[in-house]
């Protein structure tokens, strides 16, 4: 697939998750109905909807979250959770901000490592140059002809850049 200008989602306005990997090996799981997935993403659908299948199965909580605060007092589209153990969770906000917003926290981050090999697999499909624990907001888009997933956590003025291959 070549990217282009034009975002690609594989179900539009359908749930779509798609998993990424970052340089220290943790596992950030991306939802989206509306947002950009990485080409990676769009060109291994069944792959990603495998591992989000297997994980679906065995860990709900990824996926079926439960608001601790108050809905009013939360400024993203999705209150944030916290998880005993598990990938970064990004959800694409496009109230807001047009871009993936982390919302959910591991105590204990999941490494691909630790992950079955089918998922471990998908996961790694998409690489990231940004540690998902510094990144609470997640852009994809492309410039020059090339993708660009960035990471940054604009509390700490810190900015990532770059998909790995």
């Amino acid at each position: 697939m070549t990217p282009s200008n034009t975002y690609v989602h594989p179900r539009w306005g359908l749930q779509f998750h798609w998993w990424a990997v970052d340089p220290s090996g943790q596992v950030g799981l991306f939802h989206s109905a509306f947002g950009p997935v990485p080409a990676a993403a769009h060109a291994h659908v069944a792959a990603m909807d495998g591992a989000t299948a297997r994980a679906r199965v065995s860990h709900p909580e990824w996926f079926d979250w439960t608001c601790h605060d108050d809905p009013q007092e939360c400024p993203q589209t999705h209150c944030p959770v916290t998880l005993d153990r598990g990938p970064y969770l990004f959800t694409w906000d496009e109230e807001t901000d047009d871009r993936y917003t982390r919302f959910g926290v591991p105590k204990e981050p999941l490494l691909a490592s630790e992950m079955p090999r089918g998922q471990a697999e998908a996961a790694r499909l998409i690489g990231t140059d940004f540690l998902f624990e510094r990144a609470v907001r997640v852009d994809l888009r492309y410039l020059g002809g090339r993708e660009l997933l960035s990471g940054s956590d604009p509390d700490r003025n810190v900015a990532a850049r770059g998909v790995r291959a």
